[in-house]
């Protein structure tokens, strides 16, 4: 058996070297360019991005605290919002916005519903279908099923029942017997 070290040190081998040369350059050339990158933004759009990157800071989580270091750093635009005036277009805005993000809860609210629903294409629609209920039945079973039949077929309403149960009978049969795959129903968008 192979020393487990030997198996985890296989990327430190002198063969990859100057891989991980080109690596470690490549990487250093990326930070800078993101570093610069970030610190134009700060400039062009002042601290706004700087504090919607602390809102949004697990999003950044996988800097490294080292990058962290570097920035605070640098020199930083401060601005004083305590005296700022704000207008009514301002304040319609907001108010807009927050409609907008309750709209937007809402809809993924119903769309999470309606995720719960769905059913792939290759599970069994008969057990999902029904829900076991611990209350008991309102009605007879069938008796209302009979009274459609009746009003349908008149005397012979018996006769058609007993036709459709063999056919579904011999449906469930066949189907406990072979389980075959279901079909999925998608639709063409043509």
């Amino acid at each position: 058996m192979e020393d487990v070290s030997a198996q985890m040190s296989w990327f430190s081998s002198p063969v990859y070297s100057r891989y991980w040369q080109h690596y470690r350059q490549a990487m250093a050339w990326h930070q800078r360019h993101k570093r610069a990158y970030q610190k134009a933004l700060e400039a062009a759009y002042g601290p706004i991005y700087h504090r919607q990157r602390e809102r949004y800071s697990d999003w950044h989580a996988w800097e490294s605290d080292r990058e962290e270091g570097e920035s605070s750093s640098d020199t930083e635009i401060e601005c004083d919002v305590s005296n700022m005036e704000i207008s009514e277009e301002l304040r319609q805005y907001f108010a807009q916005t927050e409609k907008h993000r309750e709209e937007l809860k809402r809809q993924q609210q119903l769309d999470a519903k309606q995720q719960d629903s769905y059913v792939p294409a290759d599970q069994d629609l008969r057990g999902t279908s029904r829900q076991a209920s611990v209350a008991p039945p309102s009605e007879r079973p069938g008796e209302r099923r009979g009274a459609e039949m009746k009003k349908l077929y008149g005397e012979d309403a018996a006769k058609i029942l007993a036709m459709e149960a063999a056919m579904q009978l011999t449906f469930d049969r066949n189907c406990d017997l072979k389980q075959p795959k279901y079909w999925p129903v998608i639709p063409l968008k043509l």
